[in-house]
């Protein structure tokens, strides 16, 4: 009896963590890795104003994603996370854009197109704690 009680605090315990969503991680598109003059490391370094990125990518669209253990005060005074959720198209405008965002950061995303990079696709903003 002893043993299938802690078999399932250890199962719930084991659920628990892999339903728990990763509370620091916060993200930003900062530039267009596509401009010749763009090193996204560095722009990561620059935009978090002395906040030391956990990572960089340009996997989005070629877009320069940085990623920070918390949210940072960038370059104008953004205080908030932002992510890409895909591109916008004449059947994925601002409604669906805001239902991707919200399915994802229930709490606090909000979804909109934006024309910005070249690009008009579903940038995602949300707050973490």
């Amino acid at each position: 009896m002893l043993k299938s009680v802690c078999f399932f605090a250890f199962l719930a315990l084991v659920v628990a963590v892999q339903l728990t969503q990763v509370e620091g991680v916060c993200t930003n598109i900062v530039a267009n890795c596509a401009d010749e003059h763009v090193h996204c490391p560095s722009q990561c370094e620059a935009f978090g104003r002395g906040v030391k990125p956990i990572g960089s990518s340009c996997d989005f669209y070629n877009l320069c994603t940085c990623t920070y253990a918390h949210q940072v005060t960038g370059q104008f005074g953004v205080n908030q996370c932002e992510i890409g959720m895909g591109l916008c198209t004449d059947d994925c405008r601002n409604d669906c854009c805001y239902a991707r965002c919200e399915i994802k950061y229930p709490k606090s995303g909000v979804g909109y197109c934006v024309q910005d990079y070249g690009l008009d696709y579903c940038s995602c903003t949300y707050r973490r704690r």
